[in-house]
C-alpha cells in the first residue's frame, strides 16, 4: 500500500530536559521540556499510513494525520483524535486537526480498529474498546495486536513524526515505549468519543473531550473508578442527533460536572459545565460536533470554535 506525507520544511530540534531538585535533598529528577523550533512559522501537515511507522501494522491501514502550527506558541500538549466506527480512507477530520493546531496543540489522528460492531461485545463493550486501545487480550470477540492498537499507533506515529519533523519535538510526548499520557488530551467523535472515555478511565490523561458520544448507555465502565479525575471529562452533543438522549444519559451516569447547557444562547465558559448541548441548524447533527463540512459556520468561521476552545482547555491561557 502506498503512503504519503507532506513536509513544509524540517529544522533540527530536540526534546531537552531540566533538572528538578527532589524534596529533603533527594537527587534531582530530570523533567523533559518541549523545544519546538519556530524559526520558520507555518502550518505543518503530515499524512502517512500505519505501516510506514510500524512494519508490524497489518490492519486499519488507511491514512493517518498529524498537524503542528508553529505560527502560534505551542501548548506542550498533544491531542490524539479518534475517528468514529467503520473504516475510513482518511482517519479523522482534517479540518478539526487544523483547527486544533491553530490553538497551539500538536495533533495526531491514528487509524485503529473500530469496525467490530459494539453490539457484538455484549455487556463488556469496554473490553472491546480496551483491546482496541491497548492491543492486549480483553475480549473474546476480537483479536487486536499491539501494532494495530491505538496506543501502539500513537507510539509508532510519534517516533515517525520525530524523524519527519524533528523541529516539532514530537518525542516530548513519549516516555520510553509509552505515551506521556499526562501531556495528552484524548478526544474523539461518536465511537471514538466512547473509546476516549474508556481510555480516560484507564489512563491518567490531561483531558478527555467526547464529541457526539459516549453512547454506551448502561455499560459498567461509565460508573467505574477513573484514573483521570472526572472534572477533566467534557462532552458535546447536538439535540437533533438521534443518539442525543443516550449521550445525556451517559454524561449523567459518568457524573460529569454541571448540568446540560445550551451553548447557542450562552457565552464561554458556559457556567463551567462539562455537558454541552447545541441546537444550531445543520444537515448532519452527529458529525457537526467536530470541525467538518456539517459543522455550522458564520461566514468563514466555525460557530463552535469558542466551544472547542473551552472543551480543549485553550481558554485557560487567554
Amino acid at each position: 500500500m502506498k503512503y504519503f506525507f507532506t513536509i513544509a520544511l524540517i529544522f533540527l530540534g530536540a526534546c531537552t530536559s531540566a533538572p528538578v531538585p527532589g524534596p529533603n535533598g533527594d537527587p534531582a529528577t530530570v523533567v523533559p521540556t518541549l523545544n519546538v523550533d519556530r524559526g520558520n512559522p507555518q502550518l505543518y501537515a503530515f499524512q502517512f499510513t500505519p505501516e510506514k511507522a510500524d512494519r508490524q501494522a497489518t490492519e486499519a491501514l488507511n491514512t493517518q494525520l498529524a498537524f503542528l502550527d508553529t505560527r502560534v506558541a505551542p501548548r506542550g500538549k498533544l491531542v490524539v483524535y479518534l475517528h468514529g466506527a467503520g473504516s475510513f480512507e482518511v482517519c479523522g477530520s482534517r479540518e478539526h486537526g487544523v483547527m486544533l493546531s491553530r490553538l497551539g496543540f500538536h495533533v495526531f489522528s491514528p487509524c485503529y480498529r473500530s469496525d467490530y460492531g459494539v453490539q457484538n461485545c455484549g455487556d463488556d463493550i469496554a473490553g472491546c474498546r480496551l483491546e482496541a486501545f491497548e492491543g492486549k487480550d480483553r475480549h473474546p470477540f476480537i483479536n487486536i495486536t499491539r501494532a494495530n492498537s491505538i496506543e501502539g499507533r500513537v507510539v509508532a506515529g510519534l517516533r515517525l513524526m520525530q524523524q519527519l519533523n524533528p523541529a516539532g519535538d514530537w518525542q516530548f510526548f513519549l516516555d520510553g515505549d509509552e505515551p506521556r499520557w499526562d501531556k495528552i488530551i484524548i478526544s474523539g467523535i461518536s465511537h471514538g468519543a466512547s473509546t476516549a472515555g474508556v481510555i480516560g478511565k484507564n489512563r491518567s490523561v490531561d483531558r478527555v473531550v467526547m464529541l457526539s458520544g459516549p453512547f454506551d448507555t448502561g455499560q459498567a465502565w461509565l460508573t467505574a473508578p477513573s484514573q483521570t479525575p472526572l472534572d477533566r471529562f467534557f462532552g458535546f452533543t447536538h439535540a437533533d442527533d438521534r443518539q442525543h438522549p443516550g449521550h445525556l444519559e451517559a454524561f449523567a451516569q459518568m457524573g460529569l460536572p454541571g448540568a446540560p447547557v445550551l451553548i447557542d444562547t450562552a457565552e464561554p465558559p458556559f457556567a463551567g459545565t462539562h455537558r454541552l448541548v447545541s441546537r444550531a441548524p445543520t444537515d448532519n447533527a452527529h458529525r457537526a460536533m467536530e470541525a467538518s463540512a456539517p459543522s455550522p459556520r458564520d461566514g468563514d468561521n466555525y460557530v463552535y470554535e469558542p466551544v472547542w476552545r473551552y472543551l480543549y482547555g485553550a481558554m485557560q491561557d487567554e
